[in-house]
């Protein structure tokens, strides 16, 4: 993927159902900024392969990994920061920060907490990537849970798989 395609002031909504694959992409993509990156890692995969040494070379990261208890606290601090100064920002992933709510929807959160985000990322010119992991049902892209994913104006959709053992990364 050419980073011209990761689009600022927009929301870029990177769809894959191996995450391994994902791994590999936020890698790939966050070499090719530079300016910094802040990392909400709500499934702690990410976080994990870079605790580990496993993946490295990634100076202009924060890596931050927000639980049900945390996460209120800082929102504010990430609003801050997206709408003052040009920075990426990647939600890995909707799937991890909807377990955050298993007794409620949280798809009105979610939705609202992109659509928040993405009218503050405007100020700055910053970017914001979010990860989701999907699955083809009846030819639409739905959650593993099988909801569906709801449309945004103004977005743009990837979706990651395998081919031949490489990585393909498709506009959608």
């Amino acid at each position: 993927m050419r980073k011209s395609e990761i689009v600022p002031n927009t929301r870029n909504l990177i769809f894959y159902n191996d995450a391994f694959l994902k791994i590999d992409f936020v890698t790939k993509t966050i070499k090719s900024f530079n300016i910094p990156v802040v990392y909400l890692d709500f499934d702690l995969l990410f976080s994990g392969y870079f605790e580990s040494g496993q993946i490295n070379e990634l100076s202009n990261i924060e890596i931050i990994r927000p639980n049900p208890n945390t996460l209120k606290s800082i929102l504010p601090n990430i609003i801050t920061k997206i709408s003052s100064q040009e920075i990426v920002l990647i939600l890995d992933s909707i799937n991890g920060l909807q377990s955050f709510f298993q007794n409620e929807n949280p798809a009105r959160f979610v939705n609202s907490l992109i659509m928040l985000l993405s009218a503050n990322q405007k100020f700055s010119q910053s970017t914001l990537i979010v990860t989701c992991m999907t699955q083809k049902k009846e030819g639409k892209l739905v959650l593993p849970t099988g909801k569906h994913i709801l449309e945004f104006e103004n977005v743009n959709k990837f979706s990651i798989t395998e081919k031949n053992e490489k990585v393909e990364i498709k506009k959608i």
